[in-house]
């Protein structure tokens, strides 16, 4: 056998991808597999032995054109776990238009070496925090090597979802087939894309899930399998990395435990370097006190990194990882971030933090003549009645909060009611000089406006009627609660401020607001006409809003 690069990972070719959507101006979930190639040779033979239409389609991104596999039916799909390296690869990850940003296993952000970001900004549970940031958090990605053993070709096809169920059994599924057969041999397996429903925020919400089971083996055999082979598994790893090296090199003849033990990056690793010198009696007889110290002052110096990267994620502003690795390599004139010490961390952090304003100085005290500086009572805050301290909101800008209702009272008061082709543009335009002269600076959103303005802003507006034909009250939308048609006129003249005229188009967008198939033979209930009222209502006729609330709800459905 020829030589190998040693530290080079090898691997097998990858012959195309099974995606679980389209992209059809924004992204779509599919209820079927759809299987994709650079190359139309293995497309088509798995349409000679699933059916459908084999047809060329160009990606998302700057790809070539490339070859896909359409059939409504392809809901499974037989395949083989390949043998060799772990077949499926979990992580949270975050990506931009210029590539990966970060890549995270939930505690340790691999390409920083430091705690998860998402934790340290929004909890231990951040996907379930409800002011998490659109597109700010890391998501779950979970792929899955396989073969299709009706392509004529050796190679791998790529399976990928962000779903939050498919990522929770999946592993478990991979890991039992490794307990049961090892990583020797191929596993022939099925797997599903099975539909399914739940509830949010009470509306009953429509998803479908990757799922996978072995072919030809009940669950009996199974579990004989697993009984079978439990004698004879190998040791359970230490884990990836620097830290399994660490371990690893412990059980050479003469280990360094205490330098180990000092570069080690995480607390269990640590501890596990600690039981090892333990358990080996001359080691511990000669050196234990020693390895006990430096055991317990690595582990308070990991504590106190993590602890200083926590608040260096939370007092960085804008969340952009790469301007915060340049930032700190020039801080630090050419130290990486993941090699900081916590010393240089907390050095760090000093520089990005806000300054806290200084302290009130005690009044000077003029003695009265006669008298000694000493003798004169100096009342307590608390007393002194003669001044008023009032937070000046010239500079705060207007919160969040705020944005939605004052867009909504621009919209009724007509100032945006430009509708059709280069409406949002116009309406943009409106409002923009509407607030400038109303403000007296320059304005070219309200999300420019301070607290102050926002007040001034709104009282003008409340002074103004309601002359929208498209805006309603409260109380009008309330009055119209019990008239259908009412609601779907009301709906129609929403949909036609972004654009929207065409009865197709409409009902295209009320299904994928909904996940509900709604047309013409078919039409909106009034719970769905509501549900793209809530959405149309909230995007104010800004078409480039509505496109990306809708595209969140459509990406939010095909996760769960």
């Amino acid at each position: 056998m020829g030589g190998r690069i040693i530290g080079m990972q090898h691997r097998l070719r990858t012959i195309g991808r099974i995606r679980l959507g389209t992209y059809e101006g924004r992204p779509k979930a599919s209820e079927f597999f759809i299987p994709t190639s650079e190359f139309e040779q293995p497309i088509r033979g798995l349409a000679d032995v699933y059916g459908g239409d084999v047809e060329q389609w160009k990606p998302q991104g700057d790809g070539g054109r490339q070859w896909r596999l359409m059939n409504p039916d392809l809901t499974s799909l037989d395949a083989i776990l390949p043998p060799g390296r772990d077949p499926l690869d979990q992580a949270y990850e975050k990506w931009s238009r210029g590539g990966k940003q970060a890549r995270c296993n939930g505690e340790t952000v691999e390409n920083l070496n430091r705690p998860c970001v998402c934790k340290a900004q929004w909890g231990p549970r951040f996907w379930e925090n409800p002011d998490l940031p659109k597109d700010q958090a890391c998501k779950l990605y979970t792929r899955m090597n396989l073969w299709l053993g009706e392509v004529e070709d050796i190679g791998t096809w790529l399976l990928e979802t962000k779903g939050a169920n498919a990522g929770a059994e999946l592993p478990g599924f991979v890991d039992m087939v490794a307990g049961m057969f090892g990583n020797k041999v191929a596993v022939p397996i099925t797997i599903w894309l099975v539909p399914g429903t739940g509830r949010e925020k009470g509306k009953v919400k429509r998803y479908t899930k990757v799922s996978a089971s072995i072919r030809g083996m009940t669950s009996g055999q199974a579990a004989a399998r697993i009984m079978a082979a439990a004698p004879t598994l190998a040791e359970l790893g230490a884990g990836d990395g620097e830290d399994r090296l660490a371990i690893e090199s412990a059980k050479s003849d003469q280990p360094d435990y205490i330098a180990m033990i000092g570069v080690a990056q995480t607390r269990d690793t640590v501890i596990e370097l600690w039981r090892k010198a333990k358990a080996d009696r001359d080691v511990w007889t000669t050196t234990g006190k020693q390895i006990e110290a430096a055991a317990g002052a690595r582990v308070k110096e990991l504590e106190r990194i993590a602890e200083a990267w926590k608040n260096v994620v939370t007092a960085w502003a804008g969340g952009d990882m790469d301007a915060l690795h340049r930032t700190f390599t020039d801080f630090t004139r050419g130290r990486k971030i993941e090699e900081a010490t916590a010393e240089e961390l907390e050095a760090f952090l000093a520089t990005i933090q806000a300054p806290e304003p200084p302290a009130e100085q005690a009044p000077t005290v003029q003695a009265p003549a006669g008298r000694a500086a000493e003798d004169v009572v100096i009342p307590p805050d608390d007393e002194i009645e003669d001044a008023e301290i009032v937070d000046d909101p010239e500079d705060v800008p207007v919160s969040e909060a705020r944005l939605t209702p004052l867009n909504i009272a621009i919209g009724e008061r007509g100032i945006t009611s430009h509708t059709g082709r280069g409406s949002t543009a116009a309406n943009k335009e409106a409002k923009a000089a509407w607030l400038t002269e109303k403000v007296g600076r320059p304005i070219t959103s309200t999300r420019d406006l301070t607290e102050r303005d926002a007040d001034k802003v709104m009282k003008i507006l409340q002074g103004m009627p309601i002359t929208h034909p498209a805006k309603q009250t409260k109380a009008a939308q309330q009055e119209q609660q019990q008239d259908p048609a009412a609601r779907r006129n009301y709906m129609l003249g929403l949909f036609a401020q972004i654009g929207i005229t065409a009865v197709e188009e409409v009902l295209r967008d009320i299904s994928a607001i909904t996940g509900d198939i709604v047309t013409a033979a078919a039409p909106p209930t009034p719970e769905q006409v509501q549900a793209a009222i809530d959405v149309l209502e909230s995007a104010d006729g800004d078409d480039g809003t509505y496109d990306a609330m809708v595209s969140a709800i459509q990406e939010a459905r095909a996760e769960n």
